[in-house]
């Protein structure tokens, strides 16, 4: 679970790895508009950026969550938009390792409280703690220590 909350949360700063001067975006329409093919080269810019986009990433599982539809697909779009700036973090970690991890550490603490309702946006109501066993009456499920034999016809060997 804690993996999955770390997965949401540095996808979240990826996606917000680009950045320019504006009004503030209200969705992720907007956001794409001001952000999307953008490249950081400042930490302080990447910081502002990503806030604006986990606030409207917040505000979207949100509506999503209550049954919104258009909220639902726009979710289901804000995953694809975010993976898109993976390898920016990379670059902005070398230049400013101590900004980015406060701010990790700030973003966490934001996407705690909505990470139940990710999960269930992402996974809808499924039930982990169910038992999971394999439907042993299944003739085609296979059997332990069982061997198959095929005849393969040997091959005649050319010097």
């Amino acid at each position: 679970m804690k993996k999955l909350l770390l997965f949401a949360v540095s996808a979240l700063i990826i996606f917000g790895l680009s950045s320019c001067g504006g009004k503030k975006a209200e969705n992720l329409a907007d956001l794409k508009k001001k952000y999307d093919g953008k490249e950081f080269t400042d930490c302080d810019k990447y910081i502002e950026a990503a806030n604006e986009i986990i606030d409207i990433y917040i505000a979207t599982v949100e509506k999503a969550t209550k049954g919104d539809e258009n909220a639902k697909k726009e979710f289901e779009e804000f995953n694809v938009f975010i993976e898109q700036f993976g390898k920016q973090q990379e670059k902005l970690e070398k230049e400013c390792p101590d900004k980015l991890k406060a701010f990790d550490e700030e973003m966490e603490k934001k996407m705690e409280p909505v990470f139940p309702q990710i999960m269930t946006l992402m996974f809808g109501n499924l039930d982990l703690e169910e038992d999971f066993s394999w439907d042993e009456t299944n003739e085609e499920a296979p059997v332990e220590g069982e061997e198959v034999l095929t005849d393969v016809p040997e091959e005649e060997v050319v010097e």
